[in-house]
């Protein structure tokens, strides 16, 4: 008998333990669950602006400040200028944001030494700014015109390689072209050096030339990267031609790649130089190889680099303070959405035509790099669907030219099954001219067509390299009388 009643108690003990167990179970993961919720409650809770006085006593501690405030006051702009602005616009501008903020600390803090110069790729993957170009690499280096630099290039598969040295205008502080070349490589892994000095001799005047005589000669400065030509022509009654008017050419320098040192050229620096830009465009090469850039600072003039300190660490180094870096970088961010807004508003005024507008915004001009080999044409759409904008021109006798979509901020349009930028080897030739669609809807067939996608209102950029008194194209709204099955009879104009 107690051996049969013990099984029962057996059991009885074995599930009241069982049950405890899972109780315990059952509490730890509430815990754990209101814990992690709690957890991110908190986490969010707790993380707010601090007193603006935890900055005070440190231009460092201020510059970071500077630069998160500037983060805030830009994505704040862009709410009151549409305040109704849906949930996926404002993640593009966001995106917009961010990519320029990457590109602001890598280019002016990480990067933006002087005295430790290197490049920085401003597009790399998810950065466009400034008009960027689909065929097209921009790289960007600091300089300080006290000091002396050697570039070594080891050319990819890239067509054409232009180089530009930058100064302020000491009236307006905007960018200028204080010295420019270029160089049309023969063959992957060519090399090239330049030298950057401020030293101004015979001697370094003829080291810009290259072996082979000068195709091409461009004048003074015409363009900056993604404007248009209206706007140009205003910058340049603004601007001054460059300052070093025995450099105002582009050369192209045809030369074969040889071992380093056996040709070099020479770019000459200002007293308010501070950057100097490559530019590599590919004209058909796929896939793309970009160029190896190297820069190093050689040494250092008699005066002294303002505003240069010896770091704790790096002894026997100098380095450019922090604040200065973060301040460079405050501005470039500022600067550069601003200036891109600018744009958009000035431009608002002539939509869907190329004319000239009638005021321009200060703000627009001061952020951009003017490049002398480039001639800028193009203007803004704004297109219901169904509509197109329908550009027309000459057939540029030029090196290299593209047309490419843009939206407000600048920035190329990704293609969405169709292409959002045509070079001019993919343009037809009408008896030397051209006619390209600009439409969300498919062009009459036979037409070149650039798809707008989700874009109903943005940028029309329009780059000629090189060219020979180039004429420039025009823009005129058609509607498509049938969507479906247009063709180029039944197109009627609004």
């Amino acid at each position: 008998m107690s051996q049969e009643a013990s099984v029962p108690q057996t059991k009885t003990s074995t599930t009241r333990r069982l049950g405890r167990l899972v109780s315990v179970i059952a509490a730890i993961l509430i815990v754990a669950s209101m814990s992690y919720t709690l957890g991110n409650f908190n986490a969010r809770d707790t993380i707010s602006r601090p007193d603006m006085s935890w900055a005070l006593g440190s231009a460092a501690a201020i510059k970071i400040s500077d630069l998160s405030i500037s983060l805030e006051h830009a994505a704040n702009a862009i709410r009151e200028r549409n305040p109704e602005a849906s949930e996926a616009d404002l993640g593009k501008a966001y995106d917009y944001l961010s990519g320029l903020l990457a590109a602001s600390v890598e280019m002016h803090i990480a990067k933006g030494d002087p005295l430790q110069p290197a490049f920085t790729d401003w597009m790399s993957d998810y950065r466009k700014f400034l008009g960027d170009s689909p065929d097209a690499n921009y790289s960007t280096a600091p300089i300080d015109a006290d000091s002396k630099y050697d570039v070594a290039i080891t050319t990819g598969s890239a067509d054409y390689l232009g180089f530009v040295v930058y100064e302020r205008n000491p009236l307006t502080g905007w960018n200028r072209v204080a010295d420019t070349t270029s160089i049309v490589p023969q063959a992957k892994n060519s090399v090239f050096r330049i030298r950057l000095t401020n030293e101004s001799s015979e001697e370094t005047s003829e080291s810009k030339k290259p072996d082979t005589p000068l195709e091409k000669s461009i004048g003074s400065t015409k363009g900056a990267e993604g404007i248009t030509e209206g706007i140009t022509e205003r910058i340049k009654g603004a601007e001054s031609a460059p300052s070093i008017d025995s450099h105002n050419g582009v050369e192209e320098a045809q030369m074969q790649g040889t071992e380093l040192g056996s040709q070099q050229l020479t770019l000459s620096l200002s007293d308010s130089s501070h950057l100097i830009m490559v530019r590599e465009y590919f004209f058909d090469s796929e896939p793309r190889q970009p160029s190896r850039l190297t820069i190093k600072r050689l040494g250092t003039a008699a005066s002294a680099i303002t505003g240069v300190i010896t770091q704790t660490g790096t002894s026997g180094q100098s380095a450019t303070p922090f604040e200065t870096r973060a301040a460079n970088a405050v501005n470039f961010f500022n600067q550069t959405w601003q200036g891109s807004l600018a744009l958009a508003d000035a431009l608002k005024e002539t939509t869907n035509s190329f004319d000239r507008p009638a005021t321009m915004s200060p703000d627009f001009v001061g952020i951009f790099y003017p490049t002398p080999d480039n001639d800028y044409h193009g203007g803004s759409f704004s297109l219901a669907s169904g509509e197109a904008l329908v550009v027309e021109g000459e057939v540029p006798t030029a090196a290299f030219w593209s047309i490419t979509l843009q939206d407000h901020w600048m920035q190329s349009i990704e293609p969405n099954g169709q292409p959002a930028s045509l070079k001019g080897s993919e343009i037809t030739n009408r008896n030397g001219r051209y006619r390209v669609w600009i439409s969300d809807t498919p062009a009459p067939e036979g037409e070149n067509w650039l798809n707008t996608g989700d874009e109903s209102e943005g940028l029309v950029a329009i780059r000629y390299l090189l060219s020979d008194n180039a004429t420039a194209p025009t823009a005129k709204l058609l509607k498509l009388s049938n969507a479906a099955n247009a063709n180029i009879q039944n197109v009627q104009r609004l």
